[in-house]
């Protein structure tokens, strides 16, 4: 069974030279883009997710000091019947080891070569030594 022969089939040709034009204009212009795109760019964009990460683990290593100190200090009042003293102390004793942690994992992640958050990224001099 053949199909209709109208009008629409003498198109067909025109169409296919229409889509494999507008084809080539498209790899034309994905080439110039993947010229234009530098691979730093992408490596820029994962130290400075790296970094994001590490400023959401320091901050949340000084959060969860303070908490913890604050619930050890609710509940001791609650259990010695001293209303503010133990929370007092042991938020300010949470707030201290809450920061020697933050200072802790800092100097590790600059021993490690890691980037701090708020600093910014030397370029690498490898590079540009070859």
């Amino acid at each position: 069974m053949a199909g209709p022969k109208g009008p629409g089939r003498e198109r067909s040709d025109q169409d296919t030279d229409d889509i494999r034009r507008r084809l080539s204009d498209l790899e034309g212009k994905l080439g110039e883009v993947r010229a234009r795109h530098n691979p730093k760019a992408e490596e820029e964009r994962s130290e400075r997710g790296r970094a994001m990460g590490n400023a959401m683990k320091l901050a949340a290593e000084l959060v969860a000091g303070v908490i913890v100190g604050g619930c050890i200090g609710w509940a001791l009042d609650q259990w010695f019947g001293t209303s503010p003293i133990m929370m007092v102390v042991f938020l300010i004793l949470g707030s201290a080891a809450g920061i020697l942690n933050v200072i802790r994992s800092a100097q590790a992640m600059q021993a490690k070569g890691q980037p701090l958050p708020g600093k910014d990224l030397p370029p690498d001099s490898s590079e540009e030594d070859e």
